[in-house]
């Protein structure tokens, strides 16, 4: 997807789909404003949120405008963020704003997903290795930072449909205990990106999480510092994700409402999206 495909900035972008609905608390600040905001109304937003962001190095999170081509180690993006709490930011552009908003919704797992980048960053440079050429341990916390959701469910049986692939009986079967004890929970900047022009065949990148029944009725804030707890933790500890794999696949578009064309039994019959798994089954 180019930026040329995505839609001009709409106040009301998240009205469009269920799938913004976490962004809730953010967007009752920005739906305001009628062209995009300036780099300094996302500073002063930031200035204003009553839990101020920091790295783990302990720097506060702050708006920077993209720099050119970085000349030190120190100058590219995850390790700027990581010295500095300067998170490099382009005007007028979704991939960024989201990213943005994502902070303000985990940041003690923002912190520990670009924390974890640095050595292994470093050790790349100091073995003459490209910079680009990422372990499979970045890969995977890449695909989770960019393309990742989290399937959060009370009921372990609903969790269970994803684990073996069972996307009709979930989605469509047992559509109304999905409403009541299941959320898929868009983390990913890019995945939001994606949002705003959905497409069959969208797949998010997915951790699973059993919650407590209680977790369903919190309200949106809460639900995000419930998350961010748990994820930092696993991050943190890192015998989860280590590599790309370990994340699950998920036709996130199965979703009910995520998709006007799935309010139809048919539309979970295309086996070229909900496929049944890696290798067939799983």
């Amino acid at each position: 997807m180019t930026l040329q495909h995505l839609p001009p900035w709409c106040g009301d972008f998240s009205k469009s789909s269920p799938m913004f609905e976490p962004l809730s608390p953010l967007m009752a600040h920005f739906s305001r404003f009628s062209e995009w905001p300036e780099l300094g109304d996302f500073q002063a937003f930031l200035d204003a949120w009553p839990r101020p962001i920091h790295t783990l190095t302990g720097k506060r999170l702050s708006i920077a405008e993209q720099a050119g081509k970085p000349l030190s180690f120190e100058e590219h993006y995850a390790p700027r963020i990581y010295t500095t709490g300067e998170i490099q930011t382009r005007r007028e552009n979704w991939h960024d704003f989201f990213q943005y908003l994502t902070w303000f919704m985990f940041p003690e797992t923002k912190a520990q997903i670009n924390a974890i980048h640095i050595p292994h960053a470093r050790a790349r440079i100091a073995s003459g290795q490209s910079l680009g050429r990422r372990t499979s341990i970045e890969n995977a916390l890449s695909l989770f930072d960019e393309g990742g959701a989290l399937l959060v469910s009370s009921d372990e049986a609903l969790l269970d449909r994803v684990k073996n692939f069972q996307w009709k009986t979930l989605f469509w079967e047992e559509r109304a205990l999905l409403a009541e004890h299941f959320e898929c929970i868009t983390f990913g900047h890019a995945m939001y990106e994606k949002g705003l022009v959905p497409y069959v065949g969208m797949t998010a990148n997915t951790l699973i999480l059993h919650c407590p029944e209680s977790f369903h009725s919190q309200s949106w804030v809460d639900k995000w510092r419930w998350l961010d707890k748990q994820l930092a933790a696993i991050f943190a500890l890192g015998e989860v994700l280590q590599k790309p794999k370990d994340l699950h696949p998920f036709p996130i578009l199965g979703m009910p409402g995520w998709d006007l064309a799935n309010s139809s039994e048919a539309y979970y019959d295309n086996h070229h999206y909900f496929r049944p798994g890696r290798g067939g089954s799983r």
